[in-house]
């Protein structure tokens, strides 16, 4: 059951990313909460390994959750055009800090902090860092293009067309 549950959540985000941006494929939502659920109202006992994993994600789940609806708030209120949101960004600090209150008081990190924990911030920080290093170099390699020309008349009414037609508003 464990494991159908992990294919379903892993084929329920691979269907979430299917299709264009503006529609998504549709049974993504389903497959994930049905996933979900399994995993946690599951009434088989469960052997020593899958069992060691679901105790692992009963005290992952709680902070990561919470952590996760902090940083879409903080995402979301954050500056857009110069324009800040803070009623969704100061409570969405807020939660982060709590989550990773609860993190640090349900979790014991103190036994193997130096063995596992260090090592793992150490190479968090150093991927993050050599990503955006990464990056800058890559941008910085790529040729500026010309602009482009601008759109001749008859290629503005057929942009016109398709942009009216898919958002369903009809050319007069």
């Amino acid at each position: 059951m464990v494991w159908l549950a992990f294919c379903l959540l892993i084929t329920g985000f691979s269907f979430a990313r299917m299709g264009p941006s503006f529609s998504r494929n549709k049974f993504s939502y389903p497959v994930i909460i049905s996933a979900i659920i399994i995993l946690t109202i599951n009434n088989h006992t469960i052997d020593n390994p899958e069992n060691n994993l679901m105790d692992y994600l009963e005290s992952f789940a709680p902070w990561f959750f919470l952590c996760t609806l902090g940083c879409f708030l903080a995402l979301s209120g954050s500056p857009v055009y110069w324009k800040t949101s803070y009623p969704k960004m100061i409570p969405g600090w807020i939660i982060i800090l709590v989550s990773f209150f609860l993190l640090f008081e349900y979790n014991d990190f103190v036994e193997n902090f130096f063995l596992v924990g260090l090592p793992s911030l150490f190479g968090s920080i150093l991927s993050v860092i050599l990503f955006g290093y990464l990056v800058k170099f890559v941008e910085a390699r790529i040729p500026l293009e010309d602009p482009a020309p601008e759109l001749t008349e008859e290629e503005k009414k057929f942009v016109t067309k398709i942009i009216s037609k898919n958002i369903g508003v009809d050319e007069e």
